[in-house]
């Protein structure tokens, strides 16, 4: 199951890659305004990029809360 969430990882970070190098090749924006949208356009991929990395290790990561021991009272530790 990783192996699946890994490449749809690696498939969403290249296709971020992909469409920032061509906000970069598109050359540098002339006007306030087109320089806001192409800053907005690059978080919304790094926001995009982040979401992906973020579901990997969702995936990845045992949830904390499936455990035996939940629910369970911790018994303290004796300090010495």
């Amino acid at each position: 199951m990783a192996d699946t969430e890994f490449e749809a990882w690696r498939r969403e970070c290249e296709a971020v890659h992909k469409e920032m190098d061509r906000l970069l090749l598109a050359g540098r924006p002339q006007s306030p305004e087109e320089r806001q949208v192409r800053q907005l356009q690059f978080t919304a991929l790094i926001e995009r990029r982040d979401a992906a990395a973020r579901n990997l290790l969702r995936s990845c990561i045992p949830d904390k809360l499936s455990g035996a021991d939940v629910g369970s009272p911790s018994k303290p530790h004796a300090h010495s």
